[in-house]
């Protein structure tokens, strides 16, 4: 009867073992082209860490600047300027959504992100109706976000 009980701890700890799952992580590289109503751009996310990526986007933005003059009148012009974003991203949902056993395929989970944008001058832009003159500026905006992918989506 010992021996029984022995080789059913033995056995059940074999099985234990070989069910256990190994971490799931995110994806090492994901490209990806997107268009906008206002925007076309490139982005590339790449794995820094088992749960860390880091997403950079280049692309182009279009926009409207005006200008008021003491008499009372403006005008408008509109813009095509080239833009950069870096956002580094903590997946912090993937190990919950493989316990719960949902997809985590490119990168399927919530995250906290810090997006870094910056937008060039009147002197890159690709269009400028008036050539009125355009600041640069640099954004840092710290971001929540739920990625997903499904049947139709990032195939």
């Amino acid at each position: 009867m010992k021996k029984i009980i022995v080789l059913s701890f033995v056995l059940s700890s074999i099985i234990a073992k070989a069910q256990e799952v190994k971490p799931v992580s995110v994806e090492k590289n994901l490209n990806s082209v997107q268009f906008g109503l206002l925007s076309l751009s490139y982005q590339n996310e790449t794995k820094l860490d088992r749960k860390i990526t880091l997403r950079s986007e280049i692309g182009f933005a279009t926009g409207t600047t005006a200008r008021k003059y003491s008499d009372g009148h403006s005008e408008t012009s509109f813009l095509i300027v080239p833009f950069i974003n870096a956002e580094p991203r903590w997946y912090y949902g993937l190990d919950r959504r493989s316990r719960l056993k949902r997809e985590t395929k490119n990168n399927s989970s919530n995250y906290i992100s810090i997006l870094t944008s910056f937008v060039s001058s009147d002197r890159t832009a690709l269009l400028n109706t008036k050539g009125f003159e355009v600041a640069p500026y640099i954004n840092i905006t710290p971001e929540y976000g739920i990625r997903r992918s499904g049947k139709h989506f990032f195939s």
